[in-house]
């Protein structure tokens, strides 16, 4: 596979799990496990600001 093709791919699927994390984050009422999901959604979120990063320098 093409590393492009394969970066969006991952670049996807990565915005995707922070729109998961966060939506189930809001709809439970445990708190503990709601701020879990927010962390996961961030760490997704910093995943996917860094496979952008790389998907620019390629088009570059």
């Amino acid at each position: 596979m093409e590393i492009k093709s394969f970066l969006e791919r991952a670049l996807l699927n990565e915005q995707e799990q922070v729109r998961d994390y966060q939506r189930f984050a809001q709809t439970t009422d445990n708190e503990e496990v709601s701020k879990a999901f927010y962390e996961f959604a961030e760490t997704s979120g910093r995943t996917a600001a860094k496979i952008k990063d790389l998907l620019d320098k390629l088009d570059n």
